[in-house]
């Protein structure tokens, strides 16, 4: 591989590896008040960024050090799914034309801006709910035994990690939705 086609590799790697450094170097000097025993704002922000730091460093290894031998990983994929189709005699059967459904993307970018407005009303957990259940019927999924656990318990978990784990604060609605949000926090022991 020519230097210039090394360095068309490693230049998107470097920036966003600089981009980050750089946003380390901002979130290290955060200005709070830390709070003993708990992770400070700063934590998930510079955890982030040394991953991203990281897959960057390793990017920019691997295209220098494999001096082009190395297989791209979309063509490892696509080798994968010529394979598989060859597989299953799926590979001379016509492609089907793609359906187009504007209006359910609508739909869904509709729900997404409401889930926004009414979750400050209603509360993360129950806008949540509603919004997942809203997502999964516009998608074509019908099957509402398995819609409602997964709504309720996917919202059960995101709530947890978030309040719990990473320290966001969520919005917990106004009377009387946010008596719902409150109890919840109680039972999982969220301050």
């Amino acid at each position: 591989m020519t230097n210039a086609a090394t360095f068309r590799k490693v230049a998107p790697y470097a920036l966003v590896g600089a981009a980050a450094g750089y946003l380390y170097y901002l979130a290290a000097n955060f200005q709070y008040h830390a709070r003993a025993g708990t992770l400070g704002p700063d934590f998930w922000p510079k955890a982030i960024l040394v991953l991203m730091i990281a897959v960057c460093a390793y990017e920019i290894a691997k295209i220098i050090f494999s001096g082009g031998a190395a297989q791209d990983a979309g063509g490892v994929l696509e080798d994968m799914v010529e394979k598989g189709a060859g597989k299953h005699g799926d590979a001379a059967a016509p492609a089907a034309p793609i359906a187009s459904h504007p209006g359910l993307l609508l739909a869904g970018m509709g729900a997404t801006l409401l889930y926004v407005a009414a979750s400050q009303r209603l509360g993360f957990f129950l806008a949540t709910i509603v919004y997942l259940v809203a997502f999964m019927w516009l998608g074509g999924y019908r099957r509402w035994r398995v819609i409602a656990a997964v709504s309720v318990v996917g919202t059960l978990v995101l709530l947890f990690i978030f309040m719990k784990l990473v320290y966001v604060s969520l919005p917990i609605g106004v009377a009387p939705f946010s008596e719902v949000t409150l109890l919840l926090m109680k039972l999982m022991g969220i301050r």
